[in-house]
């Protein structure tokens, strides 16, 4: 990396550091440090939110689905924006209601301590797990275009994340957040100009519209509507129930919702925040496409592969990084580069401030004697942040072959997501639902998960992907709201 690169680089973590540890001066109590005292302006909520869920994940892995496929990922963001409107008028209401400073303080409220810390138990092994796949991938990132080590690449993620995201709390998430959104977007823009100008779009548009590299909808189910996974109902309707769980009972993105001044502000922010990930996850899938047409005008023999049932094959994953790493000139190389660090550390940060704050929260303050002091719970996060960086890192590094990325990322948080969803639908929908028998609601939806899962990836059946999920949760809720009495502690 030329010394120019390598100065952007460093202006970028020296402007991350320094706003991340501006707000670290001021966190007082545990309310400061989790949900900023409830005094974050909407705007910076809506720029962490979209940094957030433009992970990783997106900035590297769509470009791979757009790539290799088409643009048929975008029929999830039809339910997605759907999906919000019922966070921000059912999930939310809920929330500031009872001004919890964790998510799952309000099943403690709803049924009572089992299912409260059975869903805190869930977000910590579903968060660690989702957040390790998106650490992965950006050291894949980062191995592929810098050729760095990829063990110390993790390492050195999440040290760096800790450092700003331990001092400043959820403050120091979201400001930073806000400033990767703008280095992500702006890379994401800049490599659009640089296939425009390497081989023009309407080369890229008839080489797409050629391949069916440019089709969005298939309305018709190829086969048996069990089996094709682009078919349109199912990746809307998956894209909906996804996320409502990953938007309305994953407190990764909850607890910046919990930061605004008053619940129509925070309304505001999860709703727009729609509007603007599609058309980004849109302009990612077109750079896909971009280089799908680039290297049909220009071979490239060291594109890097994979094996598949034994046959070398082009892995579209890695395609962006390499581009990345061979094709840019000298400064552009240190801004794509920029654009996969904000990707990256936008998701880490979040993942480690919202894991350590649900285990103060939900788990450790529930065991403190009283006399212990704000200063002493927020060092008791701080520590617990460390911990988790340390089980990402390890994590990550056992997940580091484990196919392709955007839909892995949705594969693993599905298991959990199912328990964790069906139970606060049963209380935010019905008057049922008990607090012992949810626990065997959530252990039973996330298992028949995990086994459709495995069965579908080993061969043993045919399955669409994203019917595990879509059936976990329908499990949970159904047999959760099988006992007769509500156990409600408290209306909400």
């Amino acid at each position: 990396m030329s010394f120019f690169d390598t100065s952007i680089v460093i202006a970028y973590f020296a402007a991350v550091l320094i706003v991340g540890i501006r707000f670290g001066k001021k966190n007082e109590s545990m309310e400061s440090y989790v949900v900023g005292g409830r005094q974050v302006p909407w705007l910076a909520v809506l720029g962490s939110l979209v940094a957030t869920e433009i992970s990783a994940a997106t900035f590297l892995g769509t470009p791979g689905v757009g790539y290799s496929s088409n643009l048929g990922y975008l029929q999830m963001g039809i339910g997605s924006i759907l999906a919000r409107f019922a966070i921000a008028f059912i999930f939310l209401g809920a929330f500031y209601k009872l001004r919890v400073l964790s998510i799952y303080q309000y099943l403690a409220h709803r049924f009572g301590s089992t299912s409260h810390y059975t869903a805190a138990s869930f977000f910590l092994a579903s968060r660690v797990m989702a957040s390790a796949v998106r650490l992965m991938i950006a050291s894949t990132g980062l191995h592929v275009i810098l050729g760095l080590p990829f063990g110390w690449t993790m390492i050195g993620f999440a040290s760096l994340c800790l450092i700003y995201a331990g001092i400043g709390g959820i403050k120091a998430v979201i400001w930073t957040d806000c400033i990767q959104a703008i280095v992500f977007l702006s890379a994401g823009a800049i490599m659009i100009w640089v296939l425009n100008d390497a081989i023009g779009w309407s080369s890229i548009l008839e080489t797409g519209s050629e391949t069916g590299r440019l089709e969005i909808f298939q309305w018709t189910a190829k086969g048996s509507f069990l089996t094709d996974p682009n078919w349109f109902f199912l990746a809307a309707v998956f894209g909906f129930i996804n996320t409502l769980a990953m938007q309305g009972t994953d407190h990764d993105f909850t607890q910046r919702m919990l930061t605004c001044k008053n619940l129509n502000q925070a309304r505001r922010g999860i709703i727009i925040s729609g509007f603007i990930t599609l058309p980004v996850a849109a302009l990612f899938l077109l750079i896909g496409v971009g280089l799908f047409a680039y290297y049909q005008q220009f071979p490239d023999a060291s594109l890097p592969t994979k094996l598949i049932e034994g046959i070398a094959t082009i892995d579209s994953d890695k395609v962006f990084p390499h581009f990345i790493a061979t094709a840019l000139p000298s400064g552009l190389r240190g801004l794509l580069l920029c654009g996969v660090l904000a990707a990256a550390m936008s998701s880490l940060d979040s993942a480690m401030a919202a894991l350590s704050s649900s285990i103060v929260v939900d788990l450790y303050q529930p065991l403190l004697p009283r006399k212990v002091s704000a200063s002493q719970q927020v060092w008791a996060a701080r520590i617990f942040m460390a911990i988790v960086a340390t089980a990402l890192v390890a994590i990550a590094w056992s997940l580091q072959n484990g196919g392709q990325f955007i839909w892995l990322a949705f594969k693993i948080a599905g298991v959990t997501y199912s328990g964790l969803l069906g139970v606060f639908l049963i209380g935010l929908l019905t008057k049922r639902g008990h607090d012992r028998f949810n626990l065997v609601a959530m252990i039973s939806g996330s298992a028949i998960t995990a086994t459709l899962l495995l069965l579908s990836e080993n061969g043993y059946i045919n399955l669409a992907w994203q019917w595990p999920m879509l059936t976990g949760v329908t499990a949970t809720f159904l047999i959760g709201i099988v006992p007769a009495t509500s156990g409600r502690k408290d209306e909400v």
